[in-house]
Order: C-alpha cells, then sequence, then structure tokens
C-alpha cells in the first residue's frame, strides 16, 4: 500500500512539475500594448448579434472592406452618451456601437439588458452589438469595465484597427439622464479625429 501512495504521489509531482516547467506566463495589458501587434478586423467575431434585431449578422456587413467605419466601445453610462453621436455632429461614416456587458451575470444578460438596450437604440439607425461573450472586446484588447469610459476605434478599409479616442461621459448619465451640451463636450474630440 505504501507503494501505491509513493506512486501515485511521484506521479503527481511529475505532472505538477511539467506543467510549470511548459506553462507560458500571463501577459499583462501593458506589455501587450507595447507589443508589435496590431489590432485588426480580421480578429474579430465572424456573426454579431445587434440589439433589436432578430439573429446574428457578419462583421463583413457591418465593416465593409470599402470605407472607414468609426467603432465604439461603451459601457454603462457611456453607452446611453454615445448613441447620440450621429444625433449631435454630422458623421460621415459607418458608426457602429458594442455594449460592453460581457462580464455581467447571466440571468441579468438574459433578462435586464435587452430591453435596456432595445430603449437605447429604439430612435436611431446606428447598430449596436449585443456583445454578450466579449468577443468583440477581447479582439480590441480591451478590458476596461469602467462606467463612465467609452473607446472609439478606426476600423480602415485594410482591416487594419486604431484606437483614436479614450473618453469619459458623466457618472450617472444612465440613471439621472445628461443634457446635449454635457453629450457634445464628452462626444466632440472624437470628430477631430475624424476630419
Amino acid at each position: 500500500m505504501l507503494k501505491l501512495i509513493n506512486l501515485v504521489l511521484f506521479t503527481i509531482a511529475v505532472v505538477v512539475g511539467i506543467t510549470f516547467m511548459t506553462a507560458t506566463p500571463p501577459v499583462s495589458q501593458e506589455s501587450l500594448a507595447k507589443s508589435s501587434f496590431q489590432l485588426s478586423s480580421k480578429y474579430f467575431p465572424k456573426s454579431v448579434e445587434i440589439v433589436g434585431a432578430q439573429g446574428y449578422e457578419s462583421t463583413e456587413a457591418l465593416f465593409k472592406k470599402d470605407s472607414k467605419t468609426l467603432l465604439i466601445v461603451g459601457n454603462h453610462d457611456s453607452l446611453v452618451v454615445v448613441k447620440d453621436l450621429t444625433k449631435l455632429f454630422d458623421v460621415k461614416i459607418p458608426y457602429v456601437m458594442v455594449a460592453n456587458i460581457s462580464n455581467a451575470p447571466w440571468f441579468i444578460k438574459k433578462w435586464a439588458i435587452p430591453g435596456k438596450l432595445e430603449e437605447l437604440v429604439k430612435d436611431i439607425e446606428t447598430p449596436m452589438i449585443y456583445d454578450t461573450d466579449g468577443l468583440m472586446v477581447k479582439s480590441l484588447l480591451l478590458d476596461n469595465l469602467e462606467a463612465t469610459k467609452y473607446f472609439a476605434y478606426l476600423v480602415n478599409e485594410d482591416g487594419s484597427v486604431k484606437n483614436i479616442y479614450i473618453g469619459n461621459v458623466k457618472e450617472g448619465a444612465l440613471e439621472n439622464g445628461y443634457t446635449p451640451e454635457e453629450a457634445k463636450i464628452a462626444l466632440s474630440p472624437i470628430m477631430e479625429f475624424l476630419k
């Protein structure tokens, strides 16, 4: 019996040793940002769910190869403001939003969030990606979940993706509302990059 226990312990020690010797260490967000990795639409999921639409739509249809596309990822408070970008400014290129809700509990994703997002987009034509699993956010190497932050990207004709601006909106914009002036102040820097 003692030999069997020794054999099991030795096997466990060997497996653990091999695991630690061959495992790659985790990569920090800073080292990813400093690396030569280029963001690209080829890393986007093949299809995405659009808020208020039935089924899925291909990302190739949303991000056409013959034109630039503005892509903005929003969190909680920022989504309610960035949805009005085309109401406040003359955006001359296609515009797509991403609802960064991948870290919400699954029952909230299925029960509360879809209705709230449908309310947000009911009076606009800009498509909003319902990023349930976080595949769009991960393809952009984005891990920020601050409620007031939004992240603007430009998807170029060649498929390359460039982060052009990281912005903030006022805290509580979803629950307490915001004025058009506050929205213009929060969103106007994006327009400087689209000239």
